[in-house]
């Protein structure tokens, strides 16, 4: 997943955490979440963080879209980015926890806009730059680069955008039972 991304993915499935807790926060006595913000911050810890880490760390180049030379950032970027993804989803859950609580849609709805309109933007212009499969060097000599589809890096896309739907859904669906059964 590109690294501009995450926090911004991060942030809005945070929200959708906190929207799928809505019962268990009217009920909760902390006014951060309880046990559904732990259950969003596990999601975050062990799923989200490793799946933007994963291509921060095997195609640096390509996360950052070929904007800049991944060699020449600093050595501690690539977790600094892993621990905003991990961040950020805690942080869209407790953005709109008070909105989830009351259960004002309009307003969460409004909250995770600007975040998806952003990554839309950024998808929209770096589609091309994200099609490629080369190093800095490569892309912007146009030498030696080739399609995502069909290689390693099209199988990584695939099988990593496939678990995080996966352990989404399946984190959603539990704060949604969990909402029900207290």
């Amino acid at each position: 997943m590109p690294a501009p991304l995450t926090p911004l993915l991060g942030f809005i499935l945070g929200v959708a955490c906190a929207w799928a807790a809505v019962g268990d926060l009217g009920r909760s006595t902390s006014g951060l979440g309880g046990r559904a913000l732990l259950v969003t911050m596990a999601y975050a810890l062990l799923v989200f963080a490793p799946v933007a880490g994963y291509f921060v760390a095997f195609e640096p180049d390509w996360s950052f879209a070929y904007f800049v030379d991944s060699e020449r950032l600093p050595v501690a970027l690539p977790i600094a980015v892993v621990l905003l993804a991990a961040a950020s989803v805690p942080a869209g859950f407790l953005a709109v926890v008070a909105d989830a609580r009351a259960r004002r849609l309009s307003r969460v709805l409004r909250k995770a806009a600007v975040p998806a309109l952003l990554a839309t933007v950024f998808l929209l212009g770096s589609i091309s730059r994200l099609s490629v499969h080369a190093n800095y060097a490569q892309f912007h000599g146009d030498f030696g680069t080739r399609g995502v589809a069909g290689g390693p890096l099209g199988y990584a896309l695939i099988w990593m955008l496939g678990v995080l739907a996966a352990a989404t859904a399946w984190t959603l669906r539990a704060l949604q039972r969990m909402s029900r059964k207290s």
